[in-house]
């Protein structure tokens, strides 16, 4: 019996920004954020790993919402905790993130899936981020939970 093959044309992606450090392209409803550290869809996760490289003054925060896109609050959560360099290297947090992120979800997610929900611009994630989820607030949840040393 033969294989038919089948050819699905991809959806063209349109690029809303670009810079030296950052790259936004949006396919559909999809927005794709590619920095540094990596490339990802989700859309906190996507602002978490900006907030790592832009600071505040570059235009990429000007950017609108137009459609609430998928979040998932343990890949925000990653970055706003440390990053890929902090949990790799554990220098201050005792145990690895695959034993710590279900606390910190089961904390924080919630307040994740709002924020992304009642932003209207990039910038009011990260300032909600800043605001509610800031290293000291996530620091002092770490240490209720003995996951730092």
């Amino acid at each position: 019996m033969k294989r038919k093959k089948v050819l699905v044309e991809p959806e063209i992606s349109e690029m809303i920004f670009s810079d030296e450090k950052i790259k936004i392209s949006k396919n559909g409803e999809k927005y794709f954020f590619e920095s540094s550290n990596g490339i990802t869809s989700d859309l906190g996760e996507g602002v978490s790993m900006m907030m790592r490289v832009c600071d505040n003054k570059s235009k990429v925060w000007d950017l609108e919402i137009e459609n609430y896109n998928e979040c998932d609050p343990e890949k925000s959560l990653y970055w706003l905790t440390g990053g890929r360099q902090e949990w790799n290297l554990l220098e201050n947090y005792n145990r690895p993130w695959c034993d710590c992120y279900l606390d910190f979800q089961e904390e924080f997610g919630i307040l994740i899936l709002g924020i992304i929900k009642k932003s209207k611009k990039l910038s009011d994630i990260r300032d909600s981020f800043n605001k509610y989820l800031n290293l000291p607030t996530l620091y002092d949840f770490a240490i209720s939970k003995s996951f730092v040393k």
